[in-house]
């Protein structure tokens, strides 16, 4: 009994220090969060905070960010190893703070029960899960871009994180990155002309 008591002890105080240190660096970047939801099941063990960092500017998106992803532990017995970071621009695609938790907790819930590692890129096709008003209702996971360096990889003791950029594609985008390749994607959104932060963009 003192053995599990001690063990859960180690586990609130590695999540504290790993919440301390990511934490910083998110506000760092982007500001002060406004709203913040727990997502927990415990007979997995997984705990995960996930923290909405508001739009400061029209030209600033809005964020989306976990701590404590990277303690989950998927079935094949790896931690993820990973966070997860979803920028949207600022009027979130016409969808509320709380759709928008509800969906990432979604994907959350599905990539630990189902995904058996945290390579990138990978796409989750179209799904009726993602918000309403959205066009782009698949998902593209891949490294983070546009974003400080200081978040690509977060040193914790012995540990290295990744911070990993969630986008929301369109179901053409998502066959593109399939069929072709990320480097067909990457020169597609360069020539888009909406933002690929916009979930609402044309098909």
């Amino acid at each position: 009994m003192q053995i599990n008591r001690e063990s859960s002890q180690e586990k609130l105080l590695n999540l504290d220090i790993k919440r301390t240190i990511i934490l910083n660096l998110y506000m760092k970047e982007w500001s002060m969060p406004e709203y913040r939801v727990i997502m927990t099941k415990p007979e997995i063990g997984v705990y995960i905070e996930i923290y909405y960092f508001p739009s400061t500017n029209e030209n600033n998106p809005a964020r989306f960010a976990t701590v404590g992803l990277s303690n989950s532990v998927r079935k094949t017995g790896k931690p993820t190893e990973t966070e997860w970071m979803l920028a949207l621009t600022p009027d979130m695609g016409q969808e509320s703070v709380d759709r928008i938790f509800s969906y990432f907790c979604d994907l959350l819930a599905h990539t630990i029960e189902n995904v058996k590692s945290s390579e990138v890129p990978r796409v989750m096709t179209e799904s009726a899960l993602a918000p309403e008003n959205w066009t782009a209702k698949a998902l593209l996971i891949d490294e983070l871009r546009g974003e400080s360096e200081d978040l690509e990889e977060i040193q914790i003791g012995e540990e290295i994180i990744s911070v990993l950029w969630v986008i929301p594609i369109t179901d053409k985008e998502a066959r593109l990155i399939l069929e072709e390749g990320i480097d067909a994607f990457d020169a597609y959104t360069e020539k888009l002309q909406h933002s690929i932060i916009d979930p609402t963009r044309p098909y």
